[in-house]
């Protein structure tokens, strides 16, 4: 598979990393203190995940089709092997008469093609439950700690050092959290920064490290690419560098598990 198709694949999937924006700019047109407007949000949500699964199946199930197009065939993969062990065998393997390399590669690749196993293709028909996910949180002033599970949740405040900030969604307390920190104090993330030497670092310097960057200061990116869960861990590891315990910071949720 070439260059240019693997490209044009991964940027179908930066497409389903970029949706969910969508649906946190339908939430800033809703006030949260009003239960018919949080009602009628809900419902956005709802559909919008419905068409979201749709889409992403279609994405999934074209990328798939597109990757089987154009992947090479048993016959070639297994031609490529017999010439590379051949020609391992015998250093002067390309000089030898055609109709003797002829004979000997054909037998190799029908040696490698008995060996490759036959696939077994399973037909699953489970029946999927699509009951709603999640729920108006009844309970708005109730505190979670950031290491609570928070699948299909969304935040609506967080409370750090006995202030309270406004969010939509969990990149927001992200970035809101490592802003607050770095502005008060760059030195410890620079020198993070200057110690890591991860291969996919916690912070950069350059937005092409992530597949989707969120700036947390002038020139300073963090990925955003996570699930819930997974940028809390994020914003853990930053109170970790800054040594500020986890219960300094309170989350508050509009938005539950439907069986929480």
């Amino acid at each position: 598979m070439t260059e240019q198709i693997k490209t044009i694949l991964t940027e179908l999937k930066a497409i389903q990393a970029k949706l969910p924006e969508l649906r946190d700019l339908f939430w800033l047109k809703i006030d949260r203190y009003n239960e018919a407007d949080q009602q009628r949000g809900v419902v956005f949500d709802e559909k919008f995940e419905q068409q979201c699964s749709k889409l992403f199946r279609t994405i999934e199930a074209f990328s798939a089709f597109i990757e089987k197009s154009f992947a090479p065939s048993a016959e070639e993969v297994a031609e490529e092997k017999a010439l590379q062990k051949l020609r391992s065998e015998f250093p002067g393997f390309d000089e030898w008469n055609e109709e003797a390399k002829k004979a000997l590669l054909e037998r190799e690749i029908q040696t490698i093609l008995i060996k490759i196993p036959q696939r077994i293709v399973k037909n699953a028909s489970e029946v999927i439950n699509r009951g709603p996910k999640y729920q108006i949180n009844n309970q708005p002033n109730k505190i979670f700690s950031i290491g609570s599970d928070f699948s299909y949740c969304r935040p609506c405040f967080f409370e750090f050092k006995s202030k309270k900030y406004a969010v939509n969604n969990w990149a927001m307390v992200l970035k809101e959290l490592a802003s607050i920190l770095y502005s008060e104090n760059p030195a410890p993330i620079i020198e993070f920064i200057a110690n890591d030497l991860s291969k996919k670092p916690l912070f950069s310097t350059n937005p092409k490290n992530y597949l989707r960057p969120l700036e947390i200061a002038n020139g300073l990116f963090v990925e955003s690419n996570f699930s819930a869960n997974q940028m809390c861990v994020s914003c853990k590891k930053i109170l970790d560098i800054y040594r500020i315990e986890h219960s300094e910071v309170k989350l508050y949720l509009d938005r539950i598990p439907a069986k929480m």
